[in-house]
């Protein structure tokens, strides 16, 4: 009789045990498709980009006429070379590896929420947003906003823009 309820005992010991390892194995796999990309949260997707030349460029860029601004994409592990990102008067975009960014750079060495870019009147600003390896601006790091003329390099991570305005 002691015999038989051992048995039992370890057979609900093994049920409970197996039960909490399914709950902590679903647990986790919920929290890391939580953490995952989604590209419906991002106002920049890669469709969104521009491609090609500086004509092709200019041309999905333009508001009425105006001049844009327009980060290209010269060097980076996560974005194709050649795609560009419109700024028009007045847009501020965020850049970093957070999924909810405008710029969403997928990147070891970005942070989560790493530089704003901003066009005012006076032009296209970047501001480094205390991140861990900073942003450089032509191989300086920067650590105030900083007015961009174009030509100029920014390094976000190992992603490196280059300023035109078109």
């Amino acid at each position: 009789m002691l015999e038989t309820v051992l048995l039992v005992g370890k057979f609900v010991f093994l049920l409970v045990l197996y039960l909490f390892i399914f709950s902590v194995v679903r647990s986790s796999t919920k929290d890391l498709r939580l953490a995952s990309p989604v590209a419906g949260k991002q106002k920049w997707r890669m469709g969104d980009l521009v491609e090609g030349g500086p004509a092709e460029q200019a041309d999905a860029g333009r508001t009425g006429g105006g001049g844009v601004w327009t980060l290209a994409v010269r060097k980076s592990p996560c974005v194709p070379v050649g795609a560009a990102y419109a700024l028009p008067a007045g847009t501020r975009a965020l850049a970093g590896r957070s999924p909810e960014m405008d710029v969403y750079l997928e990147d070891t060495f970005v942070s989560a929420k790493h530089a704003l870019f901003e066009v005012k009147q006076d032009g296209l600003y970047v501001e480094d947003l205390r991140s861990t390896n900073g942003t450089t601006v032509g191989g300086e790091p920067i650590d105030q906003p900083t007015l961009l003329r174009e030509g100029d390099r920014v390094a976000v991570g190992d992603t490196v823009f280059e300023v035109v305005i078109h």
